[in-house]
């Protein structure tokens, strides 16, 4: 051990701002997995993984795929963002149910709300809400809170990074438009190279997947429709006006 001299980060190490509170994943898992009185055998067996596998993520020793994190939301019936966290917000799961925006206004009275339209609506680039997924995927949140019918994410994938080694679908549909790098997309049998300024859209339940085949990060821009309306959680980064 040396004497007041800074210790000198490893490589590898730098990590954008956001990225920290995206590990957590596991413990926002493990939130809603104890909410609704699960097991952890129960909650495997409704995914479609191994209980050793809930288990590590929970724990923050392993990463999910993009698969496996859509089947999660699924299976604890929240919306995949619901999983998203920023630095310094609890990963304690609501405690209750949201109230329709009307009756929670008749419950608060006439007073002004919190923040200014800034607060409301604006989300700096350095203060997103993130998750990082497996196979060296990073996705940002674009909106200030989770959104019932719609998620509107920026994907950062590392060289070589892919969004799961097979095919999965989950219901919706999604568009994407490439910022930078190249993604290689599949849908179905069919694989679609995107460049820079490239787009696509295609039903989410078709079999599909990710991946950046390149040595440079690349990043693109992504909308998500969901069918139907989805339960929004109360979280600490879920600002109401």
């Amino acid at each position: 051990m040396t004497d007041g001299a800074p210790a000198a980060p490893a490589a590898g190490k730098r990590r954008r701002k956001g990225q920290s509170a995206a590990d957590r994943v596991g413990e926002r898992v493990a939130s809603y997995r104890k909410d609704r009185r699960l097991k952890v055998s129960e909650l495997a067996r409704m995914v479609g993984v191994s209980p050793s596998l809930i288990s590590q993520i929970e724990r923050g020793q392993s990463q999910p795929s993009v698969a496996t994190l859509f089947a999660l939301a699924e299976s604890l019936d929240v919306p995949v963002d619901a999983f998203f966290v920023k630095e310094g917000n609890s990963a304690e799961p609501p405690e209750r149910k949201p109230v329709p925006e009307r009756e929670e206004a008749a419950e608060a009275g006439p007073s002004a709300p919190s923040g200014g339209p800034a607060q409301r609506y604006l989300v700096r680039g350095d203060s997103r809400a993130a998750i990082s997924i497996e196979g060296g995927v990073l996705w940002e949140r674009l909106t200030p809170e989770t959104l019932p019918h719609v998620d509107f994410l920026e994907l950062i994938y590392q060289p070589g990074a892919e969004s799961n080694p097979e095919l999965y679908r989950h219901p919706g549909s999604e568009m994407v438009l490439v910022l930078s790098g190249r993604f290689d997309i599949y849908v179905g049998f069919e694989r679609y190279e995107l460049n820079s300024g490239d787009s696509i859209h295609f039903p989410s339940s078709f079999p599909h997947r990710y991946v950046n085949p390149t040595d440079e990060v690349s990043r693109a821009v992504t909308v998500i429709l969901h069918d139907g309306e989805r339960e929004l959680p109360t979280e600490a980064d879920q600002r109401r006006p």
